[in-house]
């Protein structure tokens, strides 16, 4: 009889520490969801970015292979168009978004990637107006083919600058300060686009340069910077289709 009451003694210890563990462990997974509540802010605004960023950079590859196939058909660069679905030429053969042409996708940037209202927001420009340095031919005729995609959002325009490894704060920090290179002269160069009316030019208008960061941008086929000269002030993000 006594042997049985010492079990039940014992089994009544087990359980009273089972419920000690079972309410440490309720504190501990309390703290962790309390401390992940805090700060989980900036890590789904990171991750936002970096979704943005991708899917922003994504769009010109699939650019550049209808350029391609175009180029190789027989187009000549300077024949070819970027006209929109509702604004297409005669010669569809030469359209980039025709499927008689470059058969690509026409669309407009996700408004995730933006910010605010004017400055271009969303639409796609692309034009012969600009070259990179260390992209192509410097100089006369080293006008390259670029995409732009003006007014995007500083996290975007930082997330893209950090993943492409451009990052201003470690070559100048008191110049360039927050990761998106101020570039001057910049905005006609980016609102241009190639269409039935554009005039391929011989020479570049503008050779990409930050003001304050020199070389930033040097041999950097893709990029985003903040265009000063805008009255928005806007970030513009920028990728080569096809190097001259």
């Amino acid at each position: 009889m006594s042997n049985i009451q010492f079990d039940r003694r014992s089994e009544k210890g087990n359980v009273l520490f089972l419920i000690l563990i079972a309410v440490a462990l309720f504190a501990a997974l309390s703290y962790v969801v309390t401390q992940s509540t805090r700060s989980g802010g900036g890590s789904t605004e990171r991750e936002k970015n970096i979704l943005s960023s991708a899917q922003m950079t994504q769009y010109p590859t699939a650019l550049r292979t209808s350029i391609i196939r175009l180029v190789l058909g027989g187009i000549a660069i300077e024949n070819v168009k970027f006209n929109s679905p509702t604004a297409f030429g005669v010669s569809t053969n030469v359209e980039v978004f025709h499927p008689s042409g470059g058969g690509a996708t026409y669309q407009q940037a996700p408004a995730e990637l933006m910010a605010g209202t004017g400055g271009g927001q969303g639409t796609w420009t692309y034009n012969a107006e600009m070259q990179v340095p260390g992209i192509g031919v410097n100089g006369a005729g080293g006008n390259d083919v670029i995409a732009f995609l003006p007014g995007v959002s500083d996290g975007v325009c930082r997330q893209v600058n950090e993943e492409l490894g451009i990052n201003p704060t470690a070559l100048l920090p008191a110049a360039c300060g927050v990761n998106i290179p101020e570039v001057t002269g910049a905005t006609a160069s980016v609102d241009a686009t190639m269409n039935t009316a554009y005039v391929f030019p011989s020479t570049s208008a503008f050779t990409l340069a930050a003001t304050t960061c020199t070389a930033i941008f040097d041999r950097q086929a893709s990029g985003c910077f903040k265009d000063v000269d805008h009255p928005q002030d806007r970030n513009v993000f920028y990728s080569v289709l096809l190097e001259r």
